[in-house]
């Protein structure tokens, strides 16, 4: 499931905590073209995000908006 969220806070590891829409706070590394092109996200950067399967609290940055 695809969503956007909002970065909150760099963690190290290139973890990212995350916000979603309904103030939600997950954890969320890089994956695929982020982390292949070295995006740098900085708190306040838009974000398309999607879960981990088995854990509700974490997931995965597919891309940076706008």
């Amino acid at each position: 499931m695809k969503v956007q969220a909002t970065v909150v806070e760099e963690l190290p590891s290139l973890v990212y905590r995350l916000e979603l829409a309904n103030q939600q706070l997950v954890l969320a590394h890089g994956a695929g073209a982020p982390e292949r092109n070295w995006v740098r996200l900085l708190p306040g950067d838009r974000v398309e995000m999607e879960f981990a399967e088995h854990d509700p609290t974490r997931g995965r940055i597919l891309k940076k908006i706008g």
